[in-house]
């Protein structure tokens, strides 16, 4: 159980990193082209972003729970775990208490709202953030690699 939670957490991580990534890279650049204009692409997009994002969130915090869980008596394994961990952490929260927040009330805008400099400083914002979003789930990802790599050395 060991191994196949702590491979789990890790291909599930890999999902994460490589579908955000590709979100930053290829839909975001359309949703923040014109303010408050390409708002309207992300409403549209939503639905079909948490019936992705929530079930693969989940599966990958019960299979990283799984694993800090069964390899918890490894020394060699546990430290990787607890910086994978933080790392998510530092991913989360601010997601919930911030990203996910914008993101509904930039897709509420209409196109007639005013594009005035403090909405491009936040629509400017919320990219630039999003994009460490993107470098911490690589950082986890790499961690949990490596805990992997460990588990078996």
């Amino acid at each position: 159980m060991h191994l196949l939670s702590l491979w789990t957490a890790t291909l599930t991580a890999a999902i994460v990193f490589l579908a955000g990534s590709w979100e930053r890279i290829f839909r975001m650049p359309h949703w923040f082209a014109d303010p408050p204009h390409s708002f309207s692409l992300i409403a549209p997009q939503t639905k079909q972003s948490a019936r992705f994002w929530i079930p693969l969130q989940l599966l990958f915090l019960l299979s990283f729970i799984t694993a800090l869980v069964t390899n918890w008596s490894q020394p060699q394994v546990r430290p990787y775990l607890l910086l994978a961990l933080v790392s998510f952490l530092l991913v989360t929260i601010p997601t919930a208490t911030y990203f996910v927040k914008e993101i509904i009330a930039f897709s509420k805008m209409t196109p007639d709202t005013p594009c005035t400099p403090e909405l491009l400083r936040r629509s400017s914002r919320w990219i630039r953030w999003t994009t460490s979003r993107n470098v911490l789930q690589f950082i986890s990802l790499i961690l949990l690699i490596w805990a992997l790599f460990n588990r078996y050395h």
